[in-house]
């Protein structure tokens, strides 16, 4: 039999030790099973901090919903030349200015690759009004997204976008049980930035997650397909002294609750 009380103790003392290390800034987790047998972890999981590119996930789940309603078509075209440029590194340099892509697979290089023009392409065809509505619906009810990914808002006004891991975990939640967003959890499932939740998992561990980064704040959100037990995570942070690190601390307490989950789920 399962040792409950046990599992979440272990897992509730590695969530501590990571975010309550002297010198870590503010760090806000929330872990939850989403299998037998069912845990939910947290440490100020309700802290409202900025989303940084979590809020794509906004997007992709309001395009689909607004798709799926007939509001507007996802299979629009867009040219390549017209898309603004960025100081960042960016998919759509592989393509040639005069080819098009749809508006689907403009959310798709957004989630795979975080691509911000893609992003902001996006958010300009969604409009706040939709996007505003889709937090709404799905009971985001600490998030605010006003801005976009612009070269412009990608420094201080980029953390107007905020957010708490409670409302980042229904986000994830919300994504892998509805089924007309099927290819958001494609697009993230095949995510390109895995240096944090994934970076120490095993290689044949699906991850379908999404990272965000600003200066100082070093974000994750997602599932880990772990055969176990599927693993919901959300890791959100400020005030970081060093970003790679804390990716790396983030890929290191993941590995140590998943391994807590599996060897309990042995037992």
């Amino acid at each position: 039999m399962v040792d409950s009380e046990g599992l979440r103790s272990a897992i509730s003392a590695q969530i501590e030790d990571f975010a309550s290390a002297p010198g870590t800034g503010v760090r806000s987790v929330m872990v939850r099973t989403l299998d037998d047998p069912r845990l939910t972890v947290t440490h100020r999981a309700d802290l409202v901090l900025p989303a940084a590119s979590l809020a794509k996930m906004i997007l992709g789940v309001a395009l689909f919903e607004s798709a799926e309603r007939g509001e507007l078509d996802p299979g629009s075209r867009v040219r390549i030349g017209s898309l603004p440029g960025t100081m960042y590194p960016s998919v759509l340099q592989a393509l040639d200015p005069d080819s098009t892509v749809t508006v689907r697979e403009l959310c798709g290089f957004a989630l795979v690759t975080s691509d911000n023009p893609a992003a902001e392409h996006v958010r300009a065809v969604l409009g706040q009004e939709r996007i505003d509505a889709t937090i709404k619906a799905i009971g985001l009810h600490s998030t605010v997204f006003p801005v976009g990914f612009s070269e412009r808002e990608l420094g201080p006004l980029g953390r107007a976008n905020t957010t708490t891991a409670e409302d980042m975990l229904r986000l994830v939640e919300y994504i892998d049980r509805t089924p007309h967003l099927e290819p958001i959890r494609r697009y993230l499932v095949n995510y390109l930035r895995n240096d944090r939740i994934p970076s120490r998992l095993d290689d044949d561990v699906p991850v379908r997650h999404k990272t965000g980064s600003l200066r100082g704040i070093v974000n994750d959100a997602g599932i880990i397909l772990h055969p176990a037990n599927r693993i919901a995570m959300v890791f959100l942070t400020e005030g970081q002294s060093d970003n790679v690190l804390t990716a790396q601390e983030i890929g290191a307490v993941s590995e140590r609750i998943v391994r807590i989950i599996a060897e309990g789920a042995a037992h």
